[in-house]
């Protein structure tokens, strides 16, 4: 018994067929893309979090946040990260005296991959931050 398909439908199937590639490639290129952007905000919390944790543990509060500076760029540019072409910026604002808070921020821009196969713009900056409190009975602020 051989089944028979009406012309019509061969050609829609593979249609259809062709459409559902062109969607499964599109999804692929948009899961690639995704990548930078998740290491560059992964590497811009751990920089982040490093930073606050140097910056409530300094005893002096003149070094505070020359070593949070420190430790956020070495966590950034750490082999690690693999995130070549990513743009930082790091700021800090120490605590003003014992006990009060004090703020890491690091911000990030990726690269977008495939811009000029997809047509996308360039992404914007994002940041993520931690705040931190000195800790009272370590810190010298007088």
């Amino acid at each position: 018994m051989s089944v028979r398909h009406r012309k019509g439908e061969r050609g829609q199937a593979l249609a259809e067929t062709a459409l559902f590639a062109m969607l499964a490639v599109l999804m692929a290129f948009g899961l690639l893309a995704w990548i930078p952007t998740h290491r560059a905000r992964t590497a811009a919390t751990a920089a982040a979090y490093a930073c606050s944790q140097f910056l409530s543990q300094s005893p002096d509060p003149s070094r505070a946040r020359h070593n949070a500076v420190n430790v956020a760029w070495r966590t950034l540019n750490a082999d690690w990260s693999a995130t070549a072409g990513v743009q930082y910026r790091v700021q800090v604002s120490p605590p003003s005296g014992p006990g009060m808070p004090g703020r890491c921020l690091v911000s990030f821009q990726a690269p977008t991959l495939f811009d000029g196969l997809l047509g996308l713009s360039h992404g914007g900056w994002n940041s993520e931050w931690f705040i931190s409190r000195s800790e009272t009975w370590k810190a010298r602020w007088r």
